[in-house]
């Protein structure tokens, strides 16, 4: 327990609480007024797997909202203490963290941080070169104080049962997921380092909140006695204390297991899973250690000298599991604390393993402490993470789940395996050098399904595969459908014939194509998934969105389609059109229902009557780049104006900005630069963008300016780009107005110039009679 003369305060909800969050190295504090309520919150742990685990280490962890913060704090140290009753000699410390996480809510008013305790970096640190360095053999206690000197973290002073074991050079590299060997050049993690040195004393590792390490033991819970009544009371009987705190009349809610975990009986010390290692204790709840590479090397006998050490400390480790317990908020106990509950039926006693304490005022607890009855038969270890000294291994394994085989040597660096299941067989080859990087091939064989794969990683080309799949499986609406799926960066199909059957493609013996619905090309210039032949809208087959040389390309006759561009199937395209002879070659054209564009989706119909009729609102006469000239018309252009296509109304004479825009505008007269000596009238777009912008319009609120950049994209070809960058003075832009748009803004100020002359005129009107 944590300052312990705080505790009964935390249990008064009233007790005035101070958090002060200071970063270190600076004078930036985050104080009470500066946390959003309800958002900070305190995790620590010390073994959360379902099954209690010795060595356990893991990160603790802070998280909270703070407002008016002097910028981001990621990436550095923070420390965090809280102040009761305004007694700043006693505070009560929560931990020294550092920032990982560091983000502004959508408001930018907030910055929400995560930080964590050194657990984290000791756990995420390669420590390969330092263990490379050190000079073996040695003690643990050496081996243990030289890795903390390492990562520069200071440890509580501590004496464990086995520091006078000696520590010998056992890891030649560590393991991939897969239980595989790996190079030379893999990581040696912290996490494995520290997991062993704590597994192997029969503790668990933690960052207490003075930012040290210390090795928490899980000491055996003793519950009160008391003298028999005929006994007591006397001079020299008295009643023993219990040694957990008492949780009783501080818990809101509680849930817990309907068993005690059993007492340790046994213990087992194996260096391999297929080695005997050394058993102390009687046979009941047996607890395995495998692969701890810090015994690797040890006999028989030495094992059992150490599982001796050991066997006293892990029994000690019996209580209820806890499943839920939500109470009042105390930060005086810490992680592997005993505490008890008195229920209406029982007295529970467990430990604090994990927990979550939120809030500062009205702090809140959630306990929990995971367990079972006994020991399951699966193997506690750190084997997955390194393997031995060993050159050349064979091993077999075998047990009611799985059947698997594997053979290595470490000197050639190659391996096998085999593993059968009730379910699949999987076979595995892989070499590893330093030129190849990590070559393997893969084959997994299930009920519906026989997959192949090879596979080559390497630093220089990242990772290489190539796999072939036969199953069943199903497809994208949702039939069962038989399926071979192959992926490689290439793929070789040989043959005298190749044949190719599928209900949506077909490829026969002669070499003959057919296909359902399009050819596209994957990638152009002109966009992404582009049809080469498709269908037209009534479904004849069509050729598009490619040029095409008509000098190079010939009718029936040998003539040369170029010399006759004026039958509709050779003016299909802009490109084609233009190499009619004359206009009335195109008139005449007597199937020319569509001049298309670029893509079949973009076209003008030609109807009946005569009409021009675009596939649909989205297509322009002329662009920004490219402009027409002028135009006439009889009865001039309509707009579509119909209410029911509009939305989001508001009056021009409520906003003042528009008032204030239209008298910025500069009305000019000009001549166009090229080919015109006629004067206009009328405005120039960059005044009307200035006065937008001192008036705070935006683009999107006045349709009237359109200020648009170019890229080569934009363009069929590079000629043409290079040609609007000469016409335009080398810019990649062109500024436009839409004169129409003008049209409302003027009939709005107009408008109001109206209503202040009448006004004037009642004014006026009242003075004359007068």
């Amino acid at each position: 327990m944590i300052n312990s003369s705080l505790k009964e305060k935390y249990w008064d909800s009233a007790t005035d609480k101070q958090m002060v969050i200071s970063v270190v190295g600076t004078n930036q504090k985050i104080d009470n007024s500066m946390l959003e309520i309800g958002t900070f919150s305190l995790e620590e742990s010390l073994c959360s797997e379902s099954e209690l685990k010795f060595g356990a280490c893991e990160a603790n962890c802070v998280k909270f909202t703070a407002r008016n913060t002097a910028g981001s704090i990621i990436g550095k140290t923070i420390s965090i203490e809280e102040t009761i009753d305004g007694d700043s000699q006693n505070p009560m410390p929560y931990g020294v963290f550092k920032v990982a996480s560091d983000v502004p809510t959508a408001d930018r008013t907030k910055r929400q941080i995560t930080a964590y305790d050194a657990m984290y970096d000791i756990v995420n640190t390669d420590v390969k070169s330092w263990y490379a360095g050190l000079s073996f053999p040695m003690t643990l206690k050496q081996f243990r104080d030289s890795f903390f000197a390492h990562l520069g973290i200071a440890q509580v002073e501590t004496s464990l049962v086995n520091d006078s074991m000696t520590v010998n050079k056992t890891i030649v590299a560590t393991q991939t997921d897969d239980s595989s060997a790996v190079t030379e050049e893999s990581a040696i993690s912290g996490k494995t380092v520290v997991t062993a040195i704590c597994e192997i004393n029969g503790c668990f590792g933690n960052i207490n909140r003075e930012g040290k390490f210390e090795y928490v033991f899980l000491k055996a819970i003793t519950s009160a006695l008391y003298p028999a009544e005929d006994l007591f009371p006397a001079d020299n009987v008295f009643p023993s204390d219990a040694n957990t705190e008492s949780m009783t009349g501080h818990y809101i809610a509680f849930d817990y297991e309907d068993f005690q975990s059993k007492e340790i009986t046994q213990l087992e010390i194996k260096t391999s899973e297929d080695n005997a290692g050394a058993i102390v204790g009687t046979a009941g709840n047996n607890y395995s250690i495998t692969g701890n590479f810090l015994v690797s090397d040890k006999t028989g006998a030495e094992l059992a000298q150490i599982a001796n050490n050991l066997l006293p400390i892990m029994k000690q480790a019996v209580y209820t599991p806890i499943k839920s317990c939500t109470c009042v908020g105390n930060p005086c106990l810490t992680l592997g604390e005993p505490i008890r509950f008195n229920t209406t039926r029982e007295i529970v006693e467990t430990y604090l393993l994990q927990r979550t304490l939120t809030g500062v005022q009205s702090k809140r607890d959630s306990i929990s402490a995971q367990g079972t009855q006994t020991h399951s038969a699966k193997v506690n270890s750190i084997r997955d993470t390194i393997e031995s000294v060993e050159r050349r291994t064979g091993k077999l394994e075998r047990n009611a789940d799985h059947l698997q085989s594997t053979y290595e040597d470490l000197e050639k660096q190659t391996s096998s395996k085999f593993e059968q299941t009730a379910e699949s067989i999987a076979t595995e080859v892989k070499r590893a050098t330093d030129a190849e990087g990590e070559l393997k091939s893969n084959i997994t064989q299930t009920a519906d399904a026989i997959t192949a794969e090879v596979t080559r990683a390497q630093k220089a080309e990242g990772q290489l595969d190539a796999s072939l799949e036969l199953k069943l499986g199903r497809d994208e609406n949702d039939q069962v459908v038989s399926m071979i799926n192959a992926s490689a960066d290439q793929i070789t199909l040989s043959g005298n014939r190749l044949i190719v059957n599928s209900n949506n493609f077909q490829l026969d013996g002669d070499g003959r194509v057919s296909i359902v619905d399009s050819l596209n090309f994957i990638a152009t210039s002109l966009g992404d998934d582009i049809v080469i032949i498709g269908l037209d809208a009534r479904g004849r087959p069509m050729l598009q969105n490619i040029r095409i040389d008509l000098n190079s390309v010939t009718d029936q006759d040998g003539v040369a389609i170029g010399d006759h561009a004026s039958t509709a199937d050779h003016a299909t395209t802009a490109d084609s059109a233009t190499t009619a002879e004359s206009a009335t070659q195109c008139i005449k054209a007597s199937t020319a229902y569509y001049l298309h564009g670029i893509t079949v989706n973009d076209y003008v119909q030609i109807s009946g009557k005569g009409n021009l009729i675009p596939s649909s609102s989205s297509v322009y006469c002329g662009t920004t780049e490219n402009p027409f000239a002028g135009g006439y018309s009889s009865g001039g252009w309509k707009t579509t104006s119909d209410r029911r296509k509009k939305k989001d109304f508001r009056k021009l004479l409520e906003d003042d900005r528009f008032e204030r825009f239209f008298e910025l505008l500069q009305p000019m007269e000009y001549r166009l630069i090229e080919n015109d000596e006629k004067m206009h009238m009328g405005f120039v777009a960059q005044d009307v963008e200035q006065a937008m912008t001192d008036c705070d319009i935006s683009e999107n609120e006045f349709y009237g300016l359109e200020h648009a950049v170019f890229s080569e994209k934009d363009f069929e070809s590079n000629e043409e780009w290079k040609k609007f960058l000469e016409q335009n003075g080398g810019a990649n832009d062109m500024y436009t107005l839409c004169y129409q748009e003008f049209i409302a803004l003027n009939t709005a100020m107009i408008q109001k110039l109206q209503n202040r002359c009448r006004d004037f005129e009642r004014r006026l009107s009242a003075l004359e009679r007068k």
